[in-house]
């Protein structure tokens, strides 16, 4: 019988599970099944070019802002300015964060090294979380010790109106390669650039408000709001990035589509203790279904390849999946963990009470 490469896999992964790991080489993995499971180099060359052109964008908005904002004398551009400097330390996070979590598996991490993705969006929303509490340190000052406020030049506010066209191209353009990617580190970045266009805008609109229709107290007050909205933004971003970390899968839809899956396939049944994780923008899938009890080992295995197989055409970006086989009406008194149909159908029906009883 041809031995199978997911089965090859696996087996390197026992090997490790059975204390072999002194004699097993550092990479035991084939390249192909590599290349098969882990992010694609185009993947990760889509990111990496993302970083960069990040990088460099930011770098010379940066300079010009700072430069622009202190000949200027407008201390809104050169803060400006320096909420791009961080910009540039955001992308090369991306940029070296991607080459961290393309590397293969190996013998310290035999997932590989995806959920370095995870650790640096939460890295982002942390840097982000700054921008915007900086950010309202400076508008709470001029609010309540009643800094007096200076006209820039025609300068600042062309350099100021630059910044914003080129940060909403970064930010679409970043969106754009995320969302290609699945790559949630790259999407947070992007909602970075998108608060800077904000901030931006906010510089111009309170600058006007404040010397076009003399109401001095729009300036800080924008900038405030903008601040808070900044914040909020990087506390979502921090617990969706928690919610990967801790294992956890928000969409239940994706629980239906593997239900469905085994549903699809002739004499497997009951699907259950179904556990998703994301890993790296892709899905690490476990379940246990039922068979005939007198079926052979070998017509089991194909079963459990066919439901392999429906779930992978079901569900997008699947890293593994692993499925446990037993017989018709086996019951374990400890399973207390995973989901299945029906306790996905009674959680779904809960939490349809709870917002139906919410005034």
């Amino acid at each position: 019988m041809t031995n199978h490469p997911r089965r090859e896999h696996r087996a390197d992964q026992r090997g490790f599970a059975a204390g072999r790991l002194e004699s097993t080489p550092r990479n035991v993995y084939n390249p192909d099944i590599v290349n098969a499971l882990m992010p694609t180099a185009q993947r990760s060359a889509i990111i990496i070019r993302a970083g960069w052109i990040g990088t460099f964008g930011n770098a010379i908005l940066s300079a010009m802002k700072i430069a622009v904002g202190l000949l200027s004398g407008s201390f809104s551009v050169v803060s400006d300015g320096i909420d791009s400097a961080t910009d540039v330390i955001t992308s090369l996070v991306t940029v070296f964060t991607v080459r961290i979590s393309e590397k293969p598996p190996d013998r310290e991490h035999p997932w590989g090294h995806a959920r370095a993705e995870t650790i640096a969006t939460k890295l982002l929303s942390i840097i982000i979380f700054f921008a915007g509490a900086q950010l309202a340190l400076a508008a709470g000052k001029k609010l309540f010790f009643h800094e007096t406020a200076t006209m820039p030049t025609t300068a600042a506010l062309w350099v100021t109106g630059i910044s914003i066209a080129a940060k909403l191209a970064l930010a679409l353009y970043k969106f754009r390669a995320g969302r290609a990617t699945n790559c949630d580190m790259l999407i947070a970045d992007a909602k970075n650039m998108r608060n800077d266009v904000v901030i931006s805008a906010s510089v111009l609109v309170g600058l006007f408000a404040t010397f076009a229709l003399h109401m001095p107290l729009i300036d800080p007050i924008v900038a405030l709001i903008v601040s808070v909205w900044i914040m909020k933004v990087a506390f979502g971003i921090f617990f969706e990035t928690s919610a990967e970390i801790m294992d956890g899968t928000p969409d239940q839809d994706v629980y239906r589509r593997i239900f469905k899956a085994v549903e699809s396939v002739p004499g497997a049944s009951h699907p259950h203790r179904t556990r998703v994780r994301r890993m790296g923008g892709q899905y690490v899938i476990d379940l246990d279904i039922e068979v005939r009890g007198d079926m052979t080992v070998l017509d089991a295995h194909g079963i459990a390849r066919q439901v392999e197989e429906g779930i992978r055409g079901a569900v997008d970006r699947v890293y593994d999946v692993l499925v446990h086989v037993e017989p018709e009406g086996n019951t374990e008194e400890k399973e207390c963990y995973g989901l299945s149909a029906t306790s996905l159908d009674r959680a779904s029906q809960a939490s349809a009470e709870t917002a139906e009883d919410k005034p």
